[in-house]
């Protein structure tokens, strides 16, 4: 699996820009990195809430609903807060302002109505759904179809490097370098790239500006 930030997103920002007025932008991006909240509870769970959020199931149940409450807060208070980081004079407002995040404040203009529920409601279905696609070949197992765990197939689960385990605290972690840790890494850089570029060239043409006025 890509990255939560950045990198997931690459799939949703493509098709915000290529079909601006069929999906909702911020609950596309929003849902990509839904899946991976099991990251705050699964050292704390007696079992391995991954294999739920990076479901089918999880994706109506968890996916879907979160995204829409995360969208509401994200529009209203989180967007137009990097928005006043941005155009400030401060250690992150130069790469903040490249990247667009200085039109951010636009995302308070959003009406929460009707069609914006239909709407967000299967862009956070597409978007939690491109996740579940590119973990596919970048993880040990395939959760998509929980409760039914599969083994992913046994030539990405091929060892390359073995530099053995690693003790922290009470944990123990395989430092195992796998064909599927590989694809990870691939995955990881290509779409951060990609998610980079595409938010500099929604920068440079003021999209977020032309989308939110015709609001």
């Amino acid at each position: 699996m890509p990255s939560s930030v950045i990198s997931h997103q690459a799939p949703g920002l493509a098709l915000k820009i290529k079909y601006p007025n069929k999906f909702d932008g911020t609950a596309l991006c929003i849902s990509t990195m839904v899946p991976d909240i099991n990251i705050f509870f699964d050292p704390y769970l007696p079992f391995n809430f991954r294999n739920f959020t990076h479901s089918l199931v999880g994706l109506i149940v968890l996916t879907i609903p979160l995204t829409l409450f995360l969208t509401y807060i994200f529009c209203l208070k989180i967007g137009p807060f990097f928005a006043q980081v941005a155009k400030r004079k401060g250690l992150f407002s130069k790469s903040f302002t490249y990247f667009g995040l200085d039109e951010w404040d636009n995302l308070k203009k959003k009406e929460f109505n009707k069609k914006f529920f239909i709407i967000a409601t299967y862009s956070a279905f597409i978007g939690g759904l491109t996740h579940l696609l590119l973990d596919l070949p970048a993880h040990e197992n395939i959760e998509m179809f929980f409760p039914i765990i599969i083994p992913s197939p046994d030539f990405l689960l091929y060892s390359i490097i073995d530099f053995g385990p690693v003790t922290i605290g009470q944990r123990q972690i395989e430092r195992n370098l796998t064909v599927y840790g590989v694809i990870w890494i691939i995955e990881t850089l290509i779409t951060f790239v990609i998610a980079l570029y595409l938010l500099r060239y929604i920068k440079k043409r003021d999209l977020i500006s032309k989308w939110y006025n015709k609001i």
